[in-house]
């Protein structure tokens, strides 16, 4: 469950502890890399919830949620221990097959129950973020965990907002979790290789 690259980042920094020289942000610090690796480790270790009192589904639903979020806050950290902004994060990504992920948020939301229920509320600049990822227009699937961590963390989506079936959710949220998590860990493993070299 551990961020693939970090024994070897903490290897490194014993021979020189310029993080930039390693290619990351002049202001990143050791803590902040470690930061970093700490929300990998919880996200990747999140086995879900136990509600007591709800449903199988109900929990499937808070379970997708919560990893996402886990998730997102790890994504969070990687753009700024990298210095980039969340714009920058679709090129990079190409690489790793997003497409998938932005199909399967397409195909187990059909009737765009969970899609209409973000796009309402969440920020116009991120309105035609996702709009694109529905689209398919953009594979930046940084938009979506976005979407869901806001309306999620602001309280406004529980499992079963808008009739979403949880079990679609989860499917959703599961893939969107993998796909970040193994983009993430890919190329800080990347990036610590590189200098290796």
């Amino acid at each position: 469950m551990e961020l693939e690259g970090l024994a070897k980042f903490h290897q490194l920094i014993k021979l020189d502890p310029n993080l930039s020289n390693i290619g990351f942000g002049t202001k990143v610090t050791v803590g902040d890399i470690n930061r970093f690796a700490s929300r990998i480790r919880v996200a990747k270790s999140f086995k879900g919830i136990n509600l007591e009192g709800f449903s199988k589904e109900t929990n499937y639903g808070y379970d997708a949620f919560l990893l996402v979020f886990l998730t997102h806050s790890a994504l969070e950290r990687f753009v700024e221990i990298n210095s980039l902004n969340f714009e920058a994060l679709g090129s990079l990504m190409i690489p790793y097959n997003p497409e998938k992920v932005i199909q399967k948020f397409v195909e187990k939301d059909k009737n765009g129950l969970l899609y209409d229920f973000l796009y309402q509320r969440i920020k116009p600049k991120l309105q035609g973020k996702l709009s694109n990822c529905r689209n398919y227009k953009s594979v930046n699937v940084a938009d979506i965990s976005a979407s869901i961590r806001h309306i999620f963390v602001h309280g406004h989506l529980c499992a079963h907002s808008n009739r979403v079936n949880p079990k679609n959710v989860y499917s959703i949220c599961t893939s969107v979790s993998d796909f970040l998590l193994a983009f993430m860990d890919a190329e800080f493993s990347k990036k610590i290789d590189k200098y290796h070299c």
